[in-house]
C-alpha cells in the first residue's frame, strides 16, 4: 500500500490548508542530513500541513530549552518555497557553540519545538533582478542557497553567479547540489574558492582567498549584476570594501541582517557562520592576520602560515582567525 493511501485526502489540498505566517509555530523535526563533518540541516514540518511560503533569504528564530532555560536563536532557512509543506536550516557546529551544539547532540526526529517567523529583508523577491552574483563564507551560503534554489526550482531566467568561499573541500556545503545546478542549466555559473586543502585531498577550484581581482576575473560584468551576501562579519565588510574600490552602486548591494531580533540570536547567527578568511590586494609585504575572538593581530610574510602568525602570538588557535589582508610595506 502507497504510504499517501493512509492520508486523507483533504491533508494535503492546498485549499484546505494553513498557509505560514508571522508567528510562533510548533514544528516537528521530520529528517537530519549530515551535511559535512560539522554541518547538518535539519528539515521540519508541522503536525497539521502548511504550506510554508516565505521569501527566498529569510530567517527563523528558535525557541529552545537548554538546561532548563529558555534560549532563543536565529537561522536562516536554507531550503526554497518551492517545496512549500516544509523548510530547513543549516547549521554548523562551532566547539563554543552552545545553540549549534545542543542541535546537533539533541534534536532528533520526531522532536518538537518552536519556532517564530519567518522574518527579513534580506531576500530576493523584494530585490529581484534578471543578474545575480552571490558571495558567500562557510556557513553563510544558507540563505543564498535558498535563493539560488528557488529561482533554480522555478525555472527563472535569472543569470546566476554563485561564488563560496570555504576552508578546505570537505567544508564545502551543497557541493553535490550545486554542481548539479551547474551542470543542468546554463544560467547558473559556480565559483568555490578553498583557502587550502590537506594532505591527501585534491581540489580543482579555486585556491586562497577572495581578492578584487579574483572577484573580476570571475564577475567581469559585477557592475552590472544585484548582489547578495552572507558570511562572517569580516567578510562582508571586505566585500563591501572590495565593491565600493570598484565603483559599484550599492545600493544594489544586500547583505544577511537580523534586525530586531535579540543580541543573543545574532551574536549565535555570527558564531555559527564559519570562519573564512579573506584577503583584500594591497602593494605589500607580507599579510595582517586578525584572531577576532582574541582581539590580537599579527603580520606575517608570503610564505608564513596563519599557524605561523599564531605561533608568534604565543597562542594555540591558528583556526579562529577570521580575517586576513594585505599589510602595506614598511
Amino acid at each position: 500500500m502507497n504510504e499517501l493511501d493512509t492520508v486523507p485526502e483533504d491533508r494535503l489540498n492546498p485549499v484546505n490548508t494553513q498557509t505560514w505566517a508571522n508567528g510562533r509555530h510548533l514544528v516537528r523535526c521530520v529528517k537530519v542530513i549530515q551535511e559535512t563533518h560539522d554541518v547538518k540541516t535539519f528539515c521540519f514540518m508541522a503536525q497539521t500541513p502548511i504550506m510554508f511560503f516565505f521569501k527566498p533569504g529569510q530567517f527563523v528564530t528558535l525557541e529552545l530549552n537548554i538546561g532548563g532555560e529558555q534560549v532563543m536563536r536565529s537561522y536562516t532557512i536554507s531550503s526554497s518555497p518551492s517545496v512549500p509543506y516544509s523548510f530547513s536550516i543549516t547549521v554548523k557546529r562551532l566547539p563554543k557553540g552552545v545553540v549549534s551544539t545542543w542541535l546537533h547532540d539533541n534534536l532528533r526526529v520526531d522532536d518538537e519545538i518552536a519556532v517564530h517567523g519567518p522574518v527579513g529583508n534580506f531576500n530576493c523577491i523584494d530585490y529581484s533582478t534578471d543578474k545575480a552574483l552571490f558571495l558567500s563564507g562557510g556557513v553563510g551560503i544558507t540563505p543564498v542557497m535558498s535563493m539560488a534554489r528557488w529561482w533554480y526550482d522555478t525555472n527563472s531566467a535569472v543569470d546566476m553567479k554563485f561564488v563560496h568561499s570555504a576552508q578546505t573541500p570537505k567544508d564545502i556545503i551543497f557541493l553535490k547540489e550545486l554542481e548539479l545546478m551547474a551542470s543542468r542549466i546554463d544560467n547558473f555559473e559556480l565559483s568555490i574558492i578553498c583557502e587550502r586543502y590537506d594532505i591527501g585531498e585534491s581540489w580543482y577550484g579555486y585556491r586562497g582567498f577572495l581578492t578584487k581581482s579574483l572577484l573580476e576575473l570571475i564577475a567581469p560584468d559585477v557592475l552590472q549584476r544585484e548582489v547578495y551576501c552572507c558570511g562572517p562579519t569580516p567578510y562582508m565588510k571586505a566585500v563591501r570594501a572590495m565593491l565600493a574600490d570598484i565603483g559599484f552602486d550599492m545600493s544594489r548591494y544586500h547583505e544577511e541582517s537580523f534586525g530586531e531580533t535579540p543580541p543573543a540570536a545574532i551574536e549565535d547567527a555570527e558564531e555559527s557562520a564559519e570562519l573564512a578568511l579573506i584577503a583584500e590586494e594591497i602593494p605589500q609585504t607580507g599579510f595582517c592576520v586578525e584572531f577576532a575572538d582574541e582581539g590580537m593581530s599579527v603580520t606575517i610574510n608570503d610564505s608564513e602560515t596563519i599557524h605561523a602568525a599564531s605561533t608568534k602570538l604565543g597562542s594555540t588557535f591558528p583556526r579562529l582567525a577570521v580575517w586576513a589582508y594585505a599589510a602595506p610595506a614598511k
